[in-house]
């Protein structure tokens, strides 16, 4: 439900550990490892659920030690989802209000992510922001050329924009998604100019730094690089190949129809919590450095003829 602007507060937690990996991490782990090879005698593809937290994390560490899973550079281990979530996370749900959560880092650094929901009417005369970006979800079919099965994820992904810094190469995008994602870039940025204007800031500036030209269709966006998922549900990883924090967008097709929809942040723990998720609903704004924080999106119940997508803008690659 859409409380005015007006109304809404910014809660600011400032209590929240981020642990590093150890094997007693992750505090929250995965409950099922879909199709995996890796939990197979001869590489076999299998399913399999856990029914308690300490067996799924002695599993989940198992695999993770794995040659297959030390291989893959952002620490996921393949298949492994966030179905019936275990209990004792602590439940972010920014329904009514907004949030800026300050995670202190194994480091002793500080990190934030910044939650924020979005007008349903958010948008300039001519277009909605909510729906253009559903639009532009409808846009894309197939696949997706990012990620996907090959590394055991759930629904596709799709990247646009700049490939990296150094290579100047583009990812091919159709000429009417390339439209989509020029409108609802444009009234993202002007969103964030109001709702998140420092974070703005350091996407932008980091594209700058590397001297970074962007593609037409984000020239006017937060950043020079698009992902945008489609009913994705996703292994808790690192992003190591980012340069800097994320801000994504989620909404979904038919609003309120989902179900599990949540973004899982495995190894935070607020108040002696075992991780921390975040509910995820449409024009839900969270933005974060996904180098430093471990996180996924679950195995969310779309409901009948409904998709559930999320928008991500950041600044290329190096």
């Amino acid at each position: 439900m859409w409380v005015d602007q007006s109304r809404r507060q910014k809660i600011q937690l400032d209590c929240i550990q981020l642990l590093e990996d150890t094997d007693q991490t992750p505090l929250l782990p995965p409950d099922l490892v879909n199709s995996s090879g890796d939990i197979s005698f001869d590489g076999t593809p299998r399913t399999t659920r856990y029914r308690e937290p300490t067996h799924a994390r002695e599993e989940y560490n198992r695999l993770r030690k794995a040659k297959s899973s030390v291989n893959r550079h952002r620490k996921f281990v393949f298949g492994a989802l966030y179905d019936r979530i275990f209990s004792g996370y602590y439940m972010v749900d920014p329904t009514l209000s907004d949030y800026h959560l300050v995670v202190t880092l194994p480091s002793k650094a500080t990190t934030e992510l910044h939650i924020h929901l979005v007008s349903p009417y958010d948008g300039d005369d001519k277009c909605n922001l909510l729906k253009s970006v559903v639009d532009l979800g409808r846009s894309l079919t197939g696949p997706g050329n990012c990620r996907g099965k090959d590394v055991g994820d759930l629904g596709s992904m799709h990247a646009i924009g700049l490939k990296s810094a150094s290579s100047k190469g583009v990812y091919v995008t159709k000429e009417n998604t390339s439209a989509k994602v020029e409108v609802a870039s444009s009234l993202m940025t002007e969103w964030m100019q109001d709702n998140m204007q420092d974070v703005l800031a350091r996407i932008r500036k980091k594209d700058s730094d590397m001297v970074v030209e962007p593609t037409p269709s984000l020239q006017k966006a937060p950043g020079s690089r698009m992902m945008y998922s489609v009913n994705l549900a996703n292994s808790p990883h690192y992003d190591n190949g980012d340069t800097a924090e994320s801000v994504t967008l989620w909404v979904e097709e038919k609003p309120g129809l989902s179900s599990n929809w949540h973004f899982v942040l495995p190894n935070m723990s607020h108040n002696g919590s075992n991780g921390v998720i975040i509910k995820l609903l449409h024009g839900l704004v969270i933005s974060w450095d996904g180098r430093y924080v471990y996180h996924c999106t679950s195995k969310t119940v779309p409901g009948n003829g409904n998709k559930t997508y999320g928008c991500l803008w950041s600044s290329t690659r190096k």
